[in-house]
């Protein structure tokens, strides 16, 4: 599938539409200048929800108010986008010690070792859901403090003084043994002793609420004298701290025999001593075994209930198995209130499922075991790739990885050649390249694991020499191991190499890498961006190329002869001292009467054989018929008229024949002179090129300085 992205307004890019075929290395070369980077960072910043990245390339000079001003990319099918640049290596990689805030994601995340780190998480969950899918037990747990805080129980032992202290005392309950409350005998006789202890506190408080002669409740007339006396019997005997503790207790006894955790005949003793100031030991030895038990129950629930294997460590397993001991509840600990058949059920039950348990976690050890063998495998994997690359690339380091913890890694680099520790601060230690190409390898491992819909590498291989050039180019692209290979590429670069290698070379098939490429030429034409497709035989041979073109009769006079001199220099031996190349310099300097070195005219048999030699490629023509054609008034047809190469080559043969205009030009506009007289040749040094005439570009503001600088 083909996309091609839109991109407006951004920086040195008025319009530019992107080719990029999706599984696919896309080339995009061109010169510096053209908006390479601006391309990626344009692409980049698509994604983002806000849209404030996208405006910092905003040109400068624009009205960002204007809708037709503002940067766009349009018709962008990408929804997640991983760029390579510079940025990347100084700002990102390098963290302190080591590399990346993630190294166990980068690294380490695979899907064998997620598929049984599922399978480890699916029976933890299976272990913690055998006790929360019980109704009973979450409803005991919820229960049983209830009984704490009726008794204000701790550290072993329920209160003695309070509400607690005054109930042991007798308080709360006895009514019987008080004859001058014997009229409200049919309120506690052959009644529950939780109902007659909500009814006492009712009447107790009711006291506060009586004012004058009559009932508050049935308004009739009171015996004052008889009421009066029953009140300071109750208020003296059933004070409201004991009321409020005995219905509290005994509601929770009431409940617990309703609920089947307490048996109704185990409480019979209890309920006996309630009341009676002479059994308040024996009434204290009751509530207290009570208490004891409800901690012996609670606490072994909550056990149950603090198990998480959901946050279980592969180090903690072997405390499972204690654990497990330790929820196991021994009914001779509870046997005296908590030994109903609902309880004894429970606890049963409890047990079947902590020996279920104990086989799980025999399984869940071995996945386990099972998970550590394959990471350990996977580190070693990754170790040994990465030092296979870099002993390739011939760095003089070893990248170390280790596991720092559950899904914790720990990378750093130890020098290969020294018996010291790992480098401190690589980022500090390592040169500009190094830095480059191993970062480049390690963002691969980093775009693989966050695997973007599109990856974007600005010029990563520019700045290598060739043997790191090949090393990192062939692991990106590995077909036996985790690389770049069928992803969606867009590698922007002002490297020829590249194109040579992969284009021409046939780099990829040569190594079986399988991943298709696509390489496309970029034109910068005042803010329009063109791409052109570099197909195998667009890239030829250099001692090929200068002979073709300057044998090619359609091509400019200039350009045929500049060719033809760099032809006579990549094939012939001392080629200065040669005759053809004297007549050709003589005819670049549009000398009609040809000169050596020192100034002489050439001796009759050195132009003879220059001019000879000329014929096997300019056939026919002789001196003065090539002179003729490189005349000031023709190289000023070509600057107003030709290709933008020749358009250059005739800027330049005119600076040839007028040495102060060229001093002029390298003081005035140093780095349009760089270009011209370096960086516009860098091609040279390949043995392949792109045919000039099709495929060049010169920034329209040199070629502007260049044309004014030669009025």
């Amino acid at each position: 599938m083909t996309n091609i992205i839109k991109i407006q307004n951004c920086n040195c890019i008025k319009n530019a539409d992107i080719t990029i075929i999706e599984n696919c290395l896309n080339i995009k070369y061109g010169v510096n200048g053209t908006g390479k980077s601006t391309i990626g960072l344009a692409l980049s910043s698509a994604v983002e929800p806000e849209q404030s990245k996208l405006m910092e390339l905003c040109p400068y000079g624009a009205d960002e108010s204007k809708e037709e001003e503002i940067p766009k990319v349009l018709s962008f099918p990408y929804h997640s986008v991983k760029v390579f640049n510079e940025d990347y290596v100084r700002g990102y990689l390098f963290k302190g010690n080591g590399f990346f805030d993630d190294p166990f994601q980068v690294f380490l995340n695979s899907d064998k070792c997620n598929q049984l780190m599922d399978k480890i998480t699916e029976l933890l969950a299976d272990l913690q859901g055998v006790f929360l899918e019980s109704d009973n037990i979450r409803g005991l747990k919820d229960f049983l403090p209830e009984y704490f805080a009726a008794t204000k129980y701790k550290d072993g032992s329920i209160a003695k003084t309070g509400g607690v202290g005054e109930f042991l005392k007798g308080n709360g309950g006895g009514f019987e043994n008080y004859k001058e409350l014997d009229s409200y005998r049919p309120f506690y006789e052959g009644r529950k002793l939780g109902e007659v202890a909500k009814w006492a506190k009712w009447r107790r408080e009711g006291i506060d609420q009586m004012n004058g002669e009559h009932c508050p409740f049935c308004t009739h007339e009171m015996e004052n004298e008889k009421i009066e006396t029953q009140n300071n019997v109750i208020k003296k005997v059933f004070k409201n701290s004991a009321l409020s503790t005995a219905n509290a207790v005994l509601e929770y006894i009431k409940r617990a025999v309703d609920l089947n955790y307490i048996t109704a005949d185990s409480i019979e003793t209890l309920e006996g001593y309630i009341g009676n100031k002479n059994k308040s030991t024996e009434l204290f030895a009751e509530l207290n075994q009570l208490a004891i038990e409800t901690e012996y129950l609670l606490g072994k629930i909550e056990k149950i209930y603090q198990f998480k294997p959901m946050n279980v460590t592969h180090e903690q397993l072997e405390e499972i198995d204690s654990n497990l001991e330790d929820m196991k509840i021994d009914m001779r600990q509870i046997s005296k209130f908590y030994s109903t058949p609902l309880i004894i059920e429970l606890v049963n039950n409890i047990v079947e499922r902590v020996e279920e348990l104990r086989n799980n976690t025999r399984k869940l050890k071995n996945l386990f075991i099972t998970h550590e063998r394959k990471l350990n495998e996977l580190i070693e994997s990754r170790k040994e790739d990465i030092n296979q690359f870099l002993a390739l690339a011939g760095f003089p380091y070893i990248f170390e990885l280790k596991p720092d913890g559950e899904k914790k890694a720990l990378t750093y680099l130890i020098p290969a050649y020294s018996e010291g520790g790992q480098v401190p601060e690589p980022a500090k230690h390592l040169s500009w390249g190094e830095k480059n190409a191993f970062a480049l390898v390690m963002f691969m491992f980093e775009a693989i694991s966050e695997s973007p819909d599109l990856i974007v590498l600005d010029d990563p291989i520019s700045s290598f020499d060739t043997n790191k050039k090949f090393a990192v180019v062939r692991r990106l692209f590995d077909n036996q191991k985790d690389s770049f290979r069928d992803r969606t590429v867009l590698m922007l670069t002002h490297d020829l190499q590249p194109i040579i290698d992969y284009i021409h070379g046939s780099f990829f098939k040569r190594f079986g890498l399988t991943t298709p490429v696509n390489a496309m030429w970029l034109q910068n034409e005042n803010g329009n961006i063109q791409e052109k497709i570099i197909n195998q035989d667009d890239l030829r041979n250099i001692v090929e190329l200068t002979k073709a073109i300057a044998q090619n009769v359609t091509y400019s006079m200039a350009a045929r002869v500049v060719n033809l001199r760099k032809y006579i220099e990549l094939t012939r031996v001392d080629f200065a001292a040669q005759p053809i190349y004297e007549i050709l310099s003589n005819l670049i300097h549009g000398r009609s009467r040809a000169l050596d070195k020192e100034g002489n005219e050439l001796s009759k048999e050195v132009f003879d054989s220059g001019c000879a030699d000329i014929q096997e490629y300019l056939s026919g023509l002789t001196y003065d018929n090539i002179l003729a054609d490189l005349t000031d008034d023709k190289l000023q047809e070509l600057i107003e008229n030709a290709s933008d190469y020749e358009k250059v080559i005739a800027i330049r043969l005119k600076l040839e024949r007028n040495p102060e205009l060229f001093a002029q030009l390298r003081k005035q506009s140093p780095a349009t002179f760089k270009f011209i007289n370096e960086t516009n040749h860098i091609e040279n040094d390949y043995v392949f090129q792109l045919d000039p005439l099709k495929f060049y570009c010169v920034p329209a503001f040199y070629l502007d300085e260049l044309k004014a600088c030669i009025q």
